[in-house]
């Protein structure tokens, strides 16, 4: 059975052979199945110009940010479509490239992306979405003269990594499906087309592509189950909260590969005994909950900076001894 997880590197960022040699490093020490680029969150906001520092803490994937590309609805209104052949883009492409070569034959590589309204919630008030709830409110037609900029450079980065990078596919990223933060209408003019667009691109052109619903409840599974090139759904399917989503029900709804099983948040915080039963145990619950559908054992989101990652080798470590890994 396969086995991920994922988490940033900040000391690593600023460098490219280094981020390189730690994502070789963490996937071979954690036993990993396939490789889910992790790269700077921040990289979409640094390619429009922010003015960031790269984090100098390693208990925190996120710098500092001095400017944002939007402080306005005019700058929103007036965001341009980036060249993915410059800046950090193109920087993006050739480690892709080479992680995809390092690989090739023997686990898939998937690059990360977030939907356009996604991203112009990173260029406006990072991990905080009041400024692209602000704009809704306040000036939509410039929100959406944002949201179709971004869209066109995610075609042309996208285009960058299937054709020069070759990566086996994507974890695509989605922070505004959710019932409680956008109208239907809203969802359906904001992140519904745009992840259409996505996965036309996609088609029959990579392989393994991997649908990254953002959040911990009311999640819209229903209307994001449609798109044929994402045969891969990740969640926080064990988010310890009112309206979370299990496995068991995600899986009456639909046979693409479900990647799942892990509260990422709160799950390697115990001792080390603790951990290994804790996830031993979430091993055991997925697989009956999932009923022998395609399944991948891994975190909810990307795993914390402030524990040892060497207890992230749990997640192997679990299946391992159910015999489910050699």
């Amino acid at each position: 059975m396969p086995v991920v997880g994922w988490f940033h590197f900040p000391l690593a960022d600023p460098v490219t052979e280094n981020f390189i040699a730690e994502t070789y490093d963490k996937a071979e020490e954690n036993h990993w199945d396939f490789i889910k680029i992790m790269t700077n969150g921040n990289y979409m906001p640094i390619a429009y110009g922010a003015d960031y520092d790269w984090s100098i803490d390693p208990t925190s994937w996120d710098g500092p940010f001095f400017t944002h590309p939007i402080e306005s609805a005019e700058d929103a209104a007036n965001l341009p479509a980036l060249d993915a052949r410059k800046g950090i883009l193109a920087r993006e492409v050739r480690i892709a490239r080479a992680i995809k070569e390092h690989y090739a034959g023997v686990k898939p590589v998937i690059a990360t992306l977030f939907d356009p309204l996604s991203w112009v919630q990173e260029l406006t008030t990072p991990m905080d979405p009041r400024g692209v709830l602000a704009l809704l409110e306040t000036d939509p037609d410039a929100l959406e003269g944002a949201v179709k900029a971004i869209a066109q450079t995610n075609r042309n980065f996208l285009e960058r990594l299937i054709t020069e990078a070759h990566v086996d596919g994507v974890f695509f990223a989605t922070k505004f499906s959710r019932n409680t933060i956008l109208t239907d209408a809203q969802h359906d003019r904001f992140v519904m087309p745009y992840i259409q667009q996505a996965n036309d691109q996609l088609a029959g052109r990579t392989w393994f592509n991997l649908l990254h619903i953002h959040g911990d409840s009311q999640l819209r599974f229903d209307d994001l189950l449609q798109f044929d090139s994402f045969n891969a759904l990740n969640w926080e399917s064990e988010a310890p909260v009112d309206g979370a989503h299990s496995i068991a029900e995600v899986r009456a709804k639909t046979d693409k590969v479900l990647v799942a099983g892990i509260d990422q948040h709160h799950d390697f915080l115990l001792s080390r005994r603790e951990v290994k039963s804790k996830i031993a145990r979430r091993l055991e619950s997925a697989l009956e909950q999932n009923a022998g559908g395609p399944f991948i054992f891994g975190p909810g989101c990307s795993m914390p900076l402030y524990v040892e990652s060497s207890r992230f080798n749990g997640i192997y470590g679990a299946a391992h001894e159910a015999g489910l890994r050699g």
